[in-house]
Formats: C-alpha cells, sequence, structure tokens
C-alpha cells in the first residue's frame, strides 16, 4: 500500500466512524425524546429502537452514494493512483469543501431520507405491529427534526475539517502550490463563530423549549406537565454533552490554522525551504495561511535570487583565478561539479553536495597570492617556488574567512591537499581527521588535473587517471565512486569541457576495462604529475 493510499484510507476510516457514532447520538438522542414525549412502556422504547435501525439502512445508503460522488476525485488520486496535476487539483477542491458537503449531505439526504423512511415504517408497525404511536402523532414533531439533524451536522462539519487536513498538506507537499484550488466561498469569522455557537447552544435550548410547549399544548399526545421535568432534564443534559464535544472541536478548528501558521514560521525560521499553510478556513484566518504562503513564496525567490547572484559571483572569482593559468582555464567548476557529483553518488543531500559544489569552485582562490611566473613554469620548481605554490591552501583560507557567508567552505579549501597518509598540507592531517569535503575535493582536484593537459606534461586518459588515483593516498571510497560515475557515462560532460579548454588534449581508448589496484599507472611523458596539477 503506498503512502497515498494509506492517507485516504485512514481519512475514509475517521470520517465514516465520525459519521457512524454522530448517527447513533443522533438517533439515540432522538428515541430518548420520543419514548419521553408520548410516555413509551419499556416494550415501546425497544421496538422504537428497532425501527430505527431499519430507518439507518437508507439513510446510511443514501449518505454513502453521495460522499462517494463527492469524493470521486480525490478516490481517483489517491486510492487508484491516477492523474497528474489536474486530477491532484480537483481532489483538492473536493477535500477543501468536504467539510460543508459533509454538513449538506446531513441537513439534505441524511434528513430526507430519514423522513421518507420513517413515517411510512412508523405506519406499518402502528397499523400492523401494534406499535402505540402512529405517524399522525409524530407528525406533530416534525418542526423538531431539522433542529436534531443540525445538530449532527455542526459536528459532521468541524470533524470534516479537521479530518481533510491531511490529505490537503499532503497534496501541497507533493504538487507545490499549483495545486491549490480555491473555492470562492467566504465565511467571516464572526459568522462562523455565531452560527457554531448558536447551533452548539441555542439548538438544543430550542429542542428543549419547542418539546415542552408541544407537551403542554398536547400536540400528538395528552398534556402532560408531569412529564415536562425528565424532557427538560435529557434536552439540558443532551444539550451541555453537545456543547463541551462542539466546543473542543471548535476551539480545534479554530487553532488549526494559527498553529500551523506558528508550526511553518518555525520552520522557515530553521531554514526549510519550500513551506506552505494547507489549513483550509473560509473567513480571516484564511487570509492569515494564504499571507504567510505568500510571504513564505516571496523569501523562497528572495533566497533563490541571493543564491544565483552568490553562486555567480563565486563562478566569477574562479574563472578569473583560473584565468591566470591558460592551462587551468574552467578547472575550479570542473572540480567543484565532480566533486558534487561524487557527493551525490556517496548519498550526500542535492543541498550538501550543492555547498561542496561551491566549495569546489572556491578551493583554488588563494592562487591569487602565487606568483604568474610560478604557477606557469613549465619545468620543475625549486624550494622557493614549491613552498609559494603550497601556500595558496592558507592564503585562500585567509581571504575566505573574511566572509561570514564562507565559513562552510573554509574547511574544503584549507584541506583539500591533504592526504590520507598524512603527507600533505597545510597541516599533516591523516585519515578521518580529514573532513569529508576535503577529501572528495582532492579526489575531484587530482582527476580533474591528470585529465587535462599541462605545459609539463601531456593529458592521461581516465583509465590511467584512475589507476594514478589507485596509487595515491585519496579516499577509496570517493575514488570508487568517481569510477562508477565515469563507467555510468555521467563524467563525459566534464570530459569535454576540459578537451574544449585544452584542445591539444587526446582521451583514447575509452572503453578500455578498469585497471586493477595495485597495477602499474600509465605515465605522462615528462612522468608522474606534480602538486601543481591541483
Amino acid at each position: 500500500m503506498t503512502t497515498e493510499q494509506r492517507l485516504f484510507a485512514t481519512f475514509l476510516r475517521r470520517s465514516v466512524w465520525a459519521y457512524f457514532w454522530g448517527s447513533l447520538a443522533v438517533l439515540f438522542n432522538a428515541l430518548i425524546v420520543h419514548g419521553l414525549y408520548f410516555a413509551w412502556e419499556p416494550w415501546a422504547w425497544l421496538y422504537a429502537a428497532g425501527l430505527g435501525v431499519l430507518v439507518s439502512l437508507p439513510m446510511a445508503a443514501a449518505d454513502l452514494w453521495l460522499a462517494r460522488r463527492q469524493l470521486a476525485p480525490a478516490h481517483r488520486l489517491f486510492a487508484e493512483g491516477g492523474g497528474g496535476l489536474e486530477a491532484a487539483r480537483a481532489a483538492y477542491h473536493a477535500l477543501s469543501l468536504w467539510p460543508l458537503l459533509s454538513a449538506g449531505r446531513v441537513m439534505g439526504p441524511h434528513l430526507l431520507a430519514i423522513l421518507a423512511a420513517f413515517f411510512p415504517l412508523v405506519y406499518l408497525a402502528h397499523r400492523y405491529g401494534g406499535f402505540p404511536t402512529g405517524p399522525g402523532e409524530m407528525l406533530y414533531l416534525l418542526p423538531w427534526y431539522p433542529l436534531n439533524a443540525a445538530l449532527h451536522a455542526t459536528v459532521e462539519y468541524l470533524v470534516g475539517a479537521a479530518e481533510s487536513q491531511r490529505l490537503l498538506a499532503h497534496l501541497r507537499a507533493r504538487h507545490g502550490d499549483a495545486v491549490v484550488a480555491w473555492s470562492r466561498l467566504r465565511v467571516p469569522f464572526l459568522v462562523k463563530v455565531l452560527g457554531v455557537m448558536v447551533a452548539l447552544g441555542l439548538l438544543p435550548l430550542g429542542q428543549v423549549a419547542l418539546l415542552a410547549y408541544f407537551k403542554l399544548q398536547g400536540y400528538g399526545t395528552a398534556p402532560d406537565p408531569a412529564a415536562l421535568p425528565a424532557l427538560i432534564a435529557w434536552g439540558l443534559a443532551s444539550g451541555l454533552a453537545l456543547v463541551l464535544a462542539g466546543g473542543v472541536l471548535l476551539s480545534r478548528e479554530v487553532a488549526r490554522p494559527v498553529g500551523a501558521v506558528l508550526e511553518a514560521m518555525r520552520q522557515v525560521r530553521a531554514g526549510q525551504a519550500g513551506v506552505r499553510v494547507s489549513a483550509i478556513a473560509w473567513d480571516e484566518l484564511g487570509d492569515l495561511t494564504e499571507g504567510f504562503n505568500a510571504l513564505s513564496q516571496a523569501l523562497e525567490v528572495e533566497r533563490q535570487r541571493n543564491q544565483d547572484l552568490y553562486r555567480d559571483t563565486v563562478q566569477a572569482l574562479s574563472a578569473a583565478i583560473d584565468a591566470r593559468d591558460p592551462y587551468t582555464r574552467g578547472h575550479s567548476q570542473r572540480v567543484g561539479a565532480y566533486a558534487r557529483l561524487i557527493a551525490r553518488k556517496l548519498g550526500w543531500t542535492p543541498q550538501q553536495a550543492y555547498q561542496l559544489y561551491i566549495t569546489g569552485l572556491l578551493h583554488d582562490i588563494g592562487k591569487i597570492g602565487v606568483p604568474e611566473h610560478v604557477l606557469n613554469k613549465a619545468g620543475k620548481l625549486d624550494p622557493d617556488e614549491r613552498e609559494l605554490v603550497e601556500g595558496h591552501t592558507l592564503i585562500g583560507y585567509n581571504i575566505a574567512r573574511q566572509a561570514r557567508a564562507l565559513e562552510p567552505h573554509l574547511p574544503g579549501i584549507r584541506h583539500h591537499h591533504e592526504r590520507m597518509d598524512g603527507k600533505g598540507y597545510p597541516d599533516g592531517l591523516s585519515g578521518e581527521a580529514i573532513g569529508a569535503e576535503a577529501r572528495i575535493l582532492a579526489v575531484a582536484d587530482v582527476w580533474d588535473a591528470l585529465t587535462s593537459r599541462r605545459p609539463y606534461r601531456r593529458a592521461l586518459t581516465p583509465q590511467e587517471a584512475y589507476r594514478q588515483l589507485q596509487l595515491e593516498s585519496l579516499d577509496p571510497r570517493a575514488v570508487r565512486a568517481l569510477w562508477e560515475l565515469w563507467q555510468e557515462g555521467a563524467l563525459e560532460e566534464l570530459l569535454e569541457d576540459a578537451r574544449q579548454h585544452n584542445p591539444a588534449l587526446g582521451l583514447g581508448g575509452l572503453s578500455a576495462p578498469p585497471p586493477q589496484p595495485g597495477s602499474a599507472p600509465a605515465r605522462p611523458d615528462e612522468g608522474a604529475p606534480g602538486f601543481r596539477d591541483s
């Protein structure tokens, strides 16, 4: 069973149980009212209970038929798994109207089915089955039936509003803002609260007053003031129970959108993107939720704009650094892209991999402090020149730490030349003491250097580069992930970028099988790649 099917099954189960208990409570209330009003004997109470069970069958059938039609869009989407965005919009619209439709069903087919089945059944039971009260006497209570149904309808509305929220939230989380299909219905908050207060407070009192008046007037029965205390006591007790239950539901109805907004605000403050509130309200609380959603969307647009500006600035800076050496043009961009692919292959989240990509763009920022004649030297570096080149990691670290926004990238900038055996620089870290970001960057850095032509050596083929990576003291998991990416064809675009920036690059033999660990690496013409490559 899929997540959507489980959600919809839970929604149906809770809705059916709420309808069952609500209907049972209303039927029980009707049984007590009729029994006290007509002063039935105990056997007549049981007889009437049986009639009530029979009446509930067509009532439930009518409700079920209409509810299935009203929930058809949601059923097709959640239970059958069919449709795209338009189907999701249709389901969202149906579910957003579900509370009102639930109340309408009770006041419409529910009530009409009771009346259509109850009075003929009472007629037959009275004429042929010895039931003590006929339909003529019960017709005097006809104004009472809508009052009883209205109490049930109020509870159905409140329960329906609570149960539909989970499905609405799921649809919005899966399809985004495009799924929202709002109804033009607008119910002011004051009207809704007053309406519920009337339904939960005045309707029970109206029920008591109506029954007492009818009893005193003798409508359908002999006037009997002695029966009034029992009727009034039951009316007040049932009304109090309904007020308590309805008050809890109403408080949840009011608090739900407010609580949803507060929870969404906490998520936004924690840095989560795409936060939306799906609590439906047709009053001023609905304006609150939609106002928050509009604000959240505007914040995301601004955050994306800032992120794009940040990325473009970093890319421009890395391109300016790479441009100092025509042989390393595009190097930082490719290192960042390689590192991002490796990170995703190793199970990093998209956001974590993107941050590593930015680190890759900045990893050689310290070369701005290395003289060009040293960077571009074709021959072997002397010790002083070697020290200058090795110092680019600390220079880059000191430059980047001036900007608070670059703080997450500092470890990768400083340690991307560390090695697993502790023979790297600048701090001589080894093993797990080297951060995961730096270990991945080291693999990406060396790979791009090996597969790019330099003034002092030719480019290596991917097979030759992989053999060399296996002999270097690099993270073996990252090395293997890189090789698997190449086998999958995920690196070809980046290798082609290296070819375009290095026209003399030759990468033949791409279909050769991967070398086995420990085999002799294929060395370039000028010997093993030097530390300046990366």
